[in-house]
């Protein structure tokens, strides 16, 4: 079998939330579309819409507990990543939300010690290293994450779900 693509360290800004931040709040209904541009716009723009136009490909979201809760709708996934979102740190995830972000590649990390989510500043510079499941600070910092497992890392190395299963199908009808 092919080998995946590794997992390189990705960096960016920080942008840091609280506890239960809501798929109404990531990407709100009034930005509902099927163009592509409408949904980028929409990410987080209710709850400040400056927030979107500052985001720079490889800025990071940082989050409490139970990040992504309400509704299963993909388009918050979307927009993340039409905003080229890297990651996603949080305490904890709603489970729908974390498998969607999952199945379109988008990572999703747990803090190993979920006090540590306090020591990222809004802005702060940081680095997610996959390798060593560490995140870095400009401060630095170096932040203990909890690796998901590896069924978890091969669809993310592989660029989503529907990559696995595309190969799948190939190599059995070969």
């Amino acid at each position: 079998m092919k080998e995946l693509n590794p997992l390189h360290p990705v960096r960016g800004r920080a942008w840091v939330f609280g506890d239960d931040v809501n798929t109404d709040v990531i990407h709100p209904p009034s930005f509902f579309s099927l163009d592509r541009e409408v949904v980028k716009r929409g990410l987080f723009h209710e709850f400040n819409p400056e927030l979107q136009p500052a985001i720079v490909p490889g800025d990071m979201i940082i989050g409490g507990r139970n990040f992504g809760c309400g509704s299963s709708r993909e388009t918050s996934i979307q927009s993340l990543l039409l905003n080229r979102i890297a990651a996603i740190v949080a305490v904890d995830f709603a489970r729908i939300f974390y498998r969607s972000a999952t199945n379109n590649a988008l990572p999703c990390v747990s803090f190993a010690d979920p006090a540590d989510r306090h020591r990222i500043k809004a802005g702060q510079r940081i680095e997610l290293d996959f390798d060593t499941w560490t995140l870095h600070t400009d401060a630095d910092d170096h932040i203990a994450l909890e690796p998901p497992g590896a069924f978890v890392q091969r669809i993310w190395r592989a660029g989503g779900l529907l990559e696995i299963l595309d190969k799948r199908e190939k190599i059995g009808s070969g």
